[in-house]
């Protein structure tokens, strides 16, 4: 009797776990291959319906905007280009004049009808009231879209070293470019969000990889955590508030950009690949009840092994992937030299 009740629960758990299993593979799939919307389709739920009858179906200015930090280069411009593609105006914010405004040129060029916006200031030294006057200067734009993107490593060569050689000054640096400004400009914002959103707003919040842990990335994989929860806890609150905004974070993994170019995994996404694919997917993440997102297909599979891994395993993973970086970028420093 006893053996029989066991082998009814053992074939129930396997079934259970198939069907877990198949489930999985179909949201895989689906999500990164099969029901990717059409760009007609994406993102319409941030996106105001024209408010006049009168108004021209082409004004070049737009009624919903996004503003993106860190978007003179890398995947914000990535972002920047995708989402003006899609009709929507764009706020460039980044911390060098002359990039800021070759960016805005290059945009320009890509789409003449588009509608841009840029401002210049650095997260690192920000102050509140300059954030505040940040916010106060495109409040007349409706923003529905706000993507927290800026963030990186904010300390000299060399880049990767472990945890003693950073200077109170280099961990102050961390958490002011990849915390403390998005977590202050995303207060400031939300109020602006929740009253634009017609019928609905976005927050995207980026994280990386890094936030499990990287040895010779403490600071960076800290800061980079610190993201993670943040959002996480953000979109729990919304949902539980009831507030009509919706809040994703993305987990990229390695990505070909400005500031990632030295040691990346062959087959990575560039800048542009890599921004589009986020926003194409952020409507199959929403509708899923998803907190986050790693837009490209390898990356989601990395990550989901580094959930499963024991630890003895993941160490060493981790710690191959930044010695590979770290003489990657070693290599690269002596032939500056």
């Amino acid at each position: 009797m006893l053996l029989s009740v066991l082998h009814t629960i053992a074939t129930l758990v396997g079934i259970g776990m198939l069907g877990t299993a198949a489930y999985k593979t179909y949201d895989f799939l689906t999500l990164f291959f099969f029901s990717i919307p059409s760009p007609e389709a994406q993102l319409q739920q941030y996106k105001h319906a024209k408010t006049h009858a009168t108004t021209p179906a082409n004004t070049p200015d737009p009624v919903h905007w996004a503003l993106i930090t860190g978007s003179s280069a890398g995947i914000g411009y990535g972002y920047a280009s995708h989402l003006l593609s899609l009709g929507f105006g764009v706020i460039l914010l980044a911390h060098i004049p002359t990039q800021v405004a070759e960016a805005e040129a290059s945009l320009r060029s890509a789409y003449p009808d588009g509608s841009i916006r840029s401002v210049v200031l650095d997260c690192r030294t920000a102050s509140i009231q300059e954030m505040r006057e940040l916010v106060e200067s495109v409040a007349d734009l409706r923003i529905t879209v706000l993507i927290n993107n800026v963030g990186g490593i904010p300390t000299s060569y060399p880049h990767f070293r472990p945890f003693e050689a950073f200077a109170p000054e280099d961990i102050d640096a961390h958490f002011d470019m990849n915390a403390r400004f998005m977590t202050h400009l995303t207060g400031l914002m939300l109020p602006h969000l929740i009253r634009n959103a017609h019928p609905r707003s976005l927050i995207l919040n980026v994280t990386s990889a890094a936030r499990w842990g990287l040895p010779y990335l403490s600071m960076y994989s800290a800061t980079k955590a610190h993201v993670s929860t943040f959002s996480h806890t953000l979109a729990r609150e919304m949902k539980m508030f009831k507030k009509p905004v919706d809040c994703l974070l993305v987990v990229p993994g390695d990505v070909h950009s400005e500031g990632n170019c030295i040691g990346v995994a062959p087959g990575s996404p560039d800048a542009l690949q890599y921004g589009r694919m986020v926003l194409e997917r952020v409507d199959g993440a929403v509708a899923r009840g998803r907190v986050e997102i790693s837009a490209f297909w390898k990356h989601a599979l990395q990550i989901a092994a580094l959930e499963w891994l024991p630890e003895s395993v993941t160490v060493e993973e981790a710690y191959r992937a930044s010695i590979r970086k770290k003489e990657a970028w070693a290599r690269e420093h002596e032939k500056e030299e």
